[in-house]
């Protein structure tokens, strides 16, 4: 199922609502099964992760990004379509405010309850309300822990990242390889074996991830090595050679930070050689990455080389920017 909510779209996958019936089985009283139990909690909890959601989109948007939500098996993930990097700071800002949202809504309804004033009548009212208050506190709170790939984790590793000017990775993973064992062992311990396999589950992500840092790293310095090569030849007027040390970059995964770098060299490369069929589809498609400014470069280069149609073309490649850029600001 897709829908949208205002300009953010919403995929929701067939395993949420698995999830949400498996949940529901163990929250309800199951001794008296009721239609109509299970079917609140179904629309609590889909109402409460697609708010947590909400959080982390809205925030996100605010800071120029262009969220995407994915509602599945797991609970709910938030993808960025494009945008820019927004730095660790505003990072952990994404990162809380999921878990935030719930509390805008737990916390008052909690206050309201304990003191008398919001009274539900009937045992389903008040079994409402008490799942209500789980999901948007309880969950939230779990959702802090610090350990990948919990939002508590990810705040955790931009807070790494900060303090060690981007090298938190390594430390983020091993914290969270830690606290995922101590999962796997309260679990057993309990006879509690979802909540072991979950943890077993985030052990065995982490130590993927770990594994891949090392990997990253050796990915991480060709790259650099690249981007210095096409900078010299660039520097010697030589597009030709820059556009060579670029492709092999390019064309495979990239870290963001090299991917814009490398773009925008590979782009004064294709200009310098004059290749303008190949030059625009590459502005086209990659402009969000690119950047406004240096559209605008561009454009008034091509202008000056005498390429009027092609100036008019980015021209009108930064002129759908910038309405975009001011909603993402406003």
């Amino acid at each position: 199922m897709k829908f949208r909510l205002g300009s953010i779209p919403v995929r929701v996958h067939g395993f949420f609502l698995i999830m949400i019936l498996a949940l529901g089985a163990g929250a309800t009283d199951q001794s008296k099964p009721d239609v109509r139990a299970l079917l609140i909690w179904g629309v609590i909890v889909f109402a409460s992760v697609l708010l947590h959601e909400l959080g982390h989109a809205l925030v996100g948007r605010a800071f120029g990004l262009s969220p995407q939500i994915d509602l599945h098996g797991m609970g709910g993930t938030t993808s960025w379509i494009s945008g820019r990097d927004v730095g660790h700071a505003r990072s952990i800002a994404i990162s809380l405010a999921g878990p935030f949202a719930g509390f805008a809504i737990g916390i008052p309804l909690y206050i309201l309850n304990h003191k008398g004033i919001l009274a539900p009548q009937g045992a389903l009212a008040s079994n409402a309300l008490r799942q209500l208050l789980w999901v948007n506190i309880g969950w939230g709170i779990i959702n802090l822990i610090p350990m990948l790939p919990l939002d508590g984790g990810n705040v955790m590793r931009s807070f790494l990242h900060l303090v060690t000017k981007g090298n938190g990775e390594k430390a983020a993973r091993v914290v969270s390889i830690a606290l995922a064992g101590v999962m796997v062992f309260i679990g057993l311990s309990s006879s509690g074996m979802w909540f072991a396999m979950l943890g077993g589950l985030f052990m065995y992500s982490n130590i993927q991830a770990l594994r891949a840092v090392s990997r990253y790293r050796i990915a991480s310095a060709a790259e650099a090595a690249a981007i210095q090569e096409a900078y010299r030849a660039l520097e010697a007027h030589d597009g030709a050679a820059a556009i060579g040390a670029l492709n092999p970059v390019l064309a495979s995964p990239v870290s963001p930070e090299h991917r814009q770098v490398g773009l925008r060299l590979f782009a004064y490369a294709l200009l310098l050689e004059g290749q303008w069929g190949a030059l625009l589809p590459v502005l086209e498609n990659e402009r969000m990455v690119i950047g406004l400014d240096e559209l605008e470069r561009y454009a008034n280069t091509a202008r000056e080389l005498g390429r009027a149609e092609d100036a008019a073309r980015i021209e009108s490649l930064v002129a759908t920017m910038r309405p975009r850029m001011a909603n993402d600001f406003g």
